[in-house]
């Protein structure tokens, strides 16, 4: 194999081990997010619950 072949499959193998990367407008507010769907969630069950028992 030649320099060339063994540089692109370095560079394949770097960018498979990257990962997906995650949007920089979405780092700061994704455990925000995170939390208010599942304090939404939550209120929901218990408003569900609420209407099965009356």
């Amino acid at each position: 194999m030649d320099l060339k072949t063994l540089n692109r499959i370095d560079k394949l193998r770097r960018l498979k081990s990257k990962g997906p990367q995650t949007p920089k407008w979405l780092k700061p507010y994704h455990l925000l997010i995170v939390a208010f769907l599942a304090v939404f969630t939550f209120g929901a069950c218990i408003k569900i619950l609420e209407l099965n028992q009356q």
